[in-house]
């Protein structure tokens, strides 16, 4: 510790150095001695070479003998007026064998303290390497660690994870573009544990990617808003319709000219066999990034591909010029079109299909009292959310022949639950005030409903709509 002490302040050693030659100088004054100590043969003067060499090394060695023979052989015998011609005569006899005794004695220390620094600086490296070493296999056994733990789990919980992915997915089911990007996010986060997501859609105007979702990015962090679909492997992505991994990143060509720094895992959302959207896992848990989980991530958005599809028909739908100014659903020639299409598929992505139609029955009666006709449409439009929010359901909302009618396509709604479902909704209507401008206006509802499951035959959207009218004329009477 103290060769490293001295190393690393030299100034210490010069002072020491200097100090001892002018103690060693100063000692052939004590009574009794005499300057140099000839009588001891020097030895008290060249002992301070071979000490230094011992302690410090051969340099400092050399020095401490120079100064202190310069105090001891010059400076001290110059003080009393001994130094003359015969002094050096005596120093020339007395000093060759002693001298050259000290110079190997100091040869030989300053070998063993470069030996010893030598070997302590290579046993103290081996020990750092060891340090380092052990540090790594510690970080290295936490991460294997963690994997395991996260493989034992996914072991398992398997058949928890299909009950809770069949249950995460249902919750796509929402008409709202929004909230369903949202859902998805979320069941991602839950089967991922991404830490940051993202979902990218193309501009219609100039195709860059824009975020439309985003989950787990920190307000004020700098983040591009918008990606070039040529030079983002986000674009690649939702260009080929094929998954990105990290991985692939040092695969070489394409992605050596792409820009591959923002994505963990990146997949296209397709519908209809055409790229929509990708989306971007941007942070990730080491050991949840694996094969499994791209596999799992890839199930998930193949199960959401239905319900994403019925959503960006209906916001096309609802885009277009059929659709009420005033309330913003589309109308009975919209609803014919789609009712023909959800039936096509029945049996194949869906189990059942229900078309309820509502009906304010005091419409009239309302309108001749005075109330505008647009107020009165606009309180038979809000039904919709109604319905939806008390009934827990996800419907898809037209309006049907008349302002006074609001049609729904049910999803999943078979037949043997149909009846109760408009029973729950008449008395959610009946128990709720519906007002205009603050003023409570009387809702007197009735409702007509037709339903097909999957082994219906020869069901079509005409019949439906005539089951369900007839079921409307037979209350009115």
């Amino acid at each position: 510790m103290r060769a490293i002490l001295s190393r690393e302040r030299p100034s210490i050693i010069a002072a020491e150095v200097l100090g001892l030659a002018l103690l060693v100088g100063a000692a052939g004054f004590i009574p009794g001695a005499s300057p140099g100590f000839l009588e001891l043969y020097g030895l008290p003067v060249l002992a301070a070479g071979p000490l230094f060499a011992a302690f410090y090394g051969f340099g400092w060695g050399c020095a401490a003998m120079a100064l202190s023979g310069v105090s001891g052989f010059l400076g001290a015998p110059a003080l009393v007026g001994e130094l003359n011609a015969a002094w050096f005569a005596s120093l020339a006899a007395t000093l060759p064998v002693p001298g050259l005794a000290s110079l190997s004695l100091m040869a030989a220390a300053g070998f063993a303290r470069g030996r010893s620094d030598r070997s302590r600086a290579e046993l103290l490296g081996r020990l750092k390497d060891a340090v380092v070493k052990a540090i790594r296999l510690e970080r290295a056994t936490e991460t294997l660690e963690r994997v395991n733990r996260e493989l034992e789990n996914r072991v398992a919980g398997q058949g928890d994870s299909v009950t809770l992915l069949h249950d995460s997915v249902r919750k796509l089911a929402s008409l709202n573009l929004d909230e369903a990007l949202a859902s998805i996010l979320d069941t991602v986060e839950l089967f991922s544990g991404a830490r940051c997501a993202s979902i990218w859609l193309p501009d219609e105007a100039d195709g860059r990617l824009n975020p439309v979702a985003v989950k787990g990015w920190r307000a004020g962090e700098a983040r591009d808003t918008a990606l070039d679909p040529e030079t983002s492997v986000e674009g690649w992505a939702l260009r080929n319709r094929k998954p990105f991994s990290a991985r692939m990143a040092a695969s070489g060509p394409p992605f050596d000219r792409l820009d591959c720094t923002r994505a963990i895992m990146a997949f296209p959302l397709v519908i209809k066999g055409k790229p929509w959207a990708v989306l971007v896992i941007e942070d990730l848990p080491f050991e949840r990034y694996s094969l499994y989980t791209e596999s799992l991530l890839a199930i998930v958005l193949s199960l959401a591909e239905p319900y994403l599809r019925t959503i960006v028909e209906y916001e096309a739908l609802r885009s277009r010029r059929e659709v009420d100014e005033e309330t913003g659903y589309p109308g009975f020639p919209v609803l014919v079109r789609t009712l023909e299409r959800e039936l096509a598929t029945l049996g194949h992505e869906q189990a059942a299909l229900s078309l309820v139609i509502i009906e304010m029955a005091n419409f009239a009666a309302i309108l001749d009292g005075g109330r505008q006709r647009q107020e009165l449409k606009r309180l038979v439009a809000g039904c919709h959310r109604i319905v939806d929010r008390s009934e827990g359901s996800k419907s898809l909302a037209f309006h049907f022949k008349d302002d006074s009618q609001l049609a729904l396509l049910v999803p999943g709604l078979g037949q043997g639950d149909v009846s109760f479902y408009c029973l729950e909704l008449l008395g959610t209507l009946a128990a709720i005030p519906f007002e205009i401008d603050g003023e409570g206006i009387p809702f007197e509802a009735i409702i007509g409903f037709a339903s097909v499951g999957a082994d219906t035959r020869g069901a079509d959207a005409e019949s439906m709509i005539s089951e369900a009218e007839h079921l409307l004329s037979l209350q009115r009477i």
